[in-house]
């Protein structure tokens, strides 16, 4: 599947809060490097124990863009405990 969206790299020291639930407010359950950025998502790496699905609501603050509204596009395991994940922002 093509790209809809050009990428770019994260501003260097950035990094991504993820909250696993997209309840109101905003208690990030995790941190995750940033991959690489976009206008409409974002590819993230962390570490966790809690398992992400593909279609999972989430709330996420990426950089310096405010807390939001996000999806989980797909999901890669790489070891026990380390993912990948691509999230669509959807606000």
């Amino acid at each position: 599947m093509k790209r809809r969206s050009i990428r770019f790299n994260p501003d260097p020291l950035d990094s991504a809060l993820v909250q696993f639930s997209a309840v109101s407010g905003f208690k990030p359950d995790s941190v995750a490097l940033i991959l690489n950025e976009s206008f409409t998502g974002s590819g993230l790496l962390m570490v966790t124990e809690k398992r992400l699905i593909q279609d999972q609501e989430i709330k996420v603050k990426v950089g310096r863009l405010p807390e939001m509204l996000a999806r989980v596009v797909w999901v890669k395991s790489l070891e026990e405990g380390v993912v990948k994940i691509g999230i669509e922002f959807t606000e």
